[in-house]
């Protein structure tokens, strides 16, 4: 985003929050897309470059603990270093950003050689809850929206493999475990102070995560087929935790529709939360129309896109491994349809109403 496009936006919402008034200024970007994207990527090809002077200067450095950890603590400082005085300069933004994912990189080599040790899996835990911290911690301290973005699918991903390292009844609870950090982050987003300016970033790698990491889980853990007998009471609770999501995404669109009263928002929860009683064994489907809500209800329509695509593949996907007959499913299928145009009737009815 250039600094004209952050300066609208961050004027809209304080427009919307009546803290001022009027257009915004403008800001002159000198720099083409293209010429960007060129600085960028010179930025990584250094960054790689400087890696590799590491792993050129220290023999066996991702195996020895020890050394990798202050050299990947000294990257993340530099890079921290970098962001605070290089705003406004693609390239050291870009080579800061490379850096701080080398230093991330080597402090994770060394939480993962530890791991390694005898002890279970309760050290690949430590190993992923070290890395999240310190992806979180350079989430705080970097402010720049890529680099929060890339850290907040490293928090993401260590928060995934929490769960799911091991054999206990955690890795169940990933995909919903992720799916309500992903909703309190993008309902925290709408407000108007400093830390839901700095949430968006963490909520869109939280939901693309999320919408990666289900199609996954759904093929390891059986969230759609072949569930194994001894968890299945386990699993329902888990799909059953991802439920109410999508009628409390629907009542928060509903909420922010001015045009909409009490008895508008009641339905549209009633309705939705019906819709995802329906949904309960699908949770992708679940969610990538819960995504797609959200998109709507916040302007954001590149979310909007990308639940809508998300809905399309797991639906596709839930309805090709159903086991049902041809027949059966065409008549799910035309259900959904009858259940589609009933909304768009009360929809057009409620309307008509409010403009007589």
């Amino acid at each position: 985003m250039s600094a004209n496009a952050r300066m609208q936006a961050l004027w809209l919402r304080l427009t919307q929050a009546e803290v001022i008034s009027g257009d915004a200024p403008d800001i002159d970007d000198d720099t083409p897309w293209y010429l960007a994207a060129l600085i960028g990527v010179s930025a990584w090809i250094a960054a790689l470059f400087f890696h590799g002077f590491f792993l050129a200067l220290f023999d066996g450095l991702h195996n020895e603990p020890a050394l990798a950890l202050p050299i990947g603590a000294g990257c993340c400082a530099v890079a921290w270093l970098l962001l605070r005085v290089a705003r406004g300069r693609d390239f050291i933004e870009q080579f800061a950003i490379a850096t701080s994912l080398v230093g991330q990189l080597l402090i994770g080599a060394a939480f993962f050689e530890w791991g390694e040790r005898p002890g279970g899996d309760d050290h690949w835990r430590l190993a992923w809850l070290g890395v999240g911290s310190v992806a979180a911690a350079m989430y705080a301290i970097g402010r720049l929206p890529m680099h929060r973005f890339l850290c907040g699918v490293i928090v993401a991903v260590a928060l995934l493999a929490v769960c799911l390292v091991g054999d206990d009844a955690t890795k169940h609870f990933a995909i919903p475990l992720l799916a309500w950090a992903m909703f309190a982050a993008w309902w925290r987003s709408a407000g108007h102070d400093r830390l839901a300016v700095a949430l968006p970033p963490l909520a869109w790698a939280l939901g693309l995560v999320l919408l990666f990491s289900t199609w996954f889980v759904a093929r390891a853990g059986g969230l759609f087929t072949g569930r194994v007998e001894q968890a299945r009471d386990l699993l329902l609770v888990a799909d059953a935790l991802v439920v109410p999501l999508l009628p409390l995404c629907a009542y928060w669109l509903a909420a922010r529709q001015p045009a909409l009263d009490a008895r508008g928002r009641l339905f549209a929860f009633v309705f939705a939360a019906g819709f995802a009683l329906l949904l309960w064994r699908a949770p992708g489907v679940s969610i990538g129309i819960t995504l797609a809500l959200i998109g709507f209800a916040l302007y954001r329509p590149a979310l909007l896109a990308v639940g809508l695509l998300g809905t399309a593949a797991y639906l596709f996907d839930y309805y090709y491994h159903l086991q049902l007959t041809l027949l059966e499913k065409s008549g799910w299928l035309a259900a959904a349809g009858v259940a589609v145009l009933a909304v768009r009737w009360a929809h057009v009815r409620f309307a008509r109403k409010e403009a007589a």
